[in-house]
């Protein structure tokens, strides 16, 4: 007897755009999943550009995590910026949040949280933002504000996966 056929929805897995040594980018239902291991570059915002338009074309509304690894590079080149600000401001009505995780104390997690704070005044972004020193926390926030799938407890599960090196 074969077993029935798999009634996961096809959100269910995630879609990955790209999973080089220095960055990930991934889709899993309505929420993008960006981790980033040692810097951002330009071919990592066409990526996440690439996957936002994929997820605006599926839903009205969509999550967005941000995972920055504690020996991520935080400063930004003026071209990756501006990059970035312009995704923001095409895409922040759509956000139903962005949950940045960085998971390292002291001076560094406020030089982050000053970073995402330049980038959504730039951006003149209008969704909720948040920065997180535990991913738990910030996986489960941005899922209580995006409706659908995926549920808090995969979208950890999966965004963990997509953290270890291969």
């Amino acid at each position: 007897m074969t077993p029935p056929a798999s009634r996961i929805e096809r959100s269910a897995e995630p879609t990955v755009y790209s999973q080089e040594p220095g960055y990930v980018v991934a889709v899993l239902g309505r929420c993008l999943i960006q981790v980033c291991i040692e810097r951002m570059t330009s071919t990592t915002v066409s990526l996440i550009r690439r996957a936002f338009a994929d997820l605006s074309e599926r839903y009205d509304s969509f999550g967005y995590l941000c995972v920055l690894q504690p020996e991520a590079e935080l400063t930004l080149p003026a071209e990756v910026r501006e990059s970035v600000n312009a995704y923001v401001r095409r895409y922040s009505s759509r956000f139903t949040g962005a949950a940045i995780v960085f998971e390292a104390p002291g001076f560094q997690a406020t030089v982050v949280r000053s970073l995402v704070t330049a980038v959504n005044l730039a951006s003149r972004a209008s969704h909720p933002t948040k920065v997180f020193d535990q991913l738990r926390d910030g996986t489960s926030w941005l899922c209580r504000l995006t409706p659908g799938e995926p549920a808090a407890s995969r979208l950890l599960t999966v965004t963990n996966q997509l953290r270890k090196p291969k």
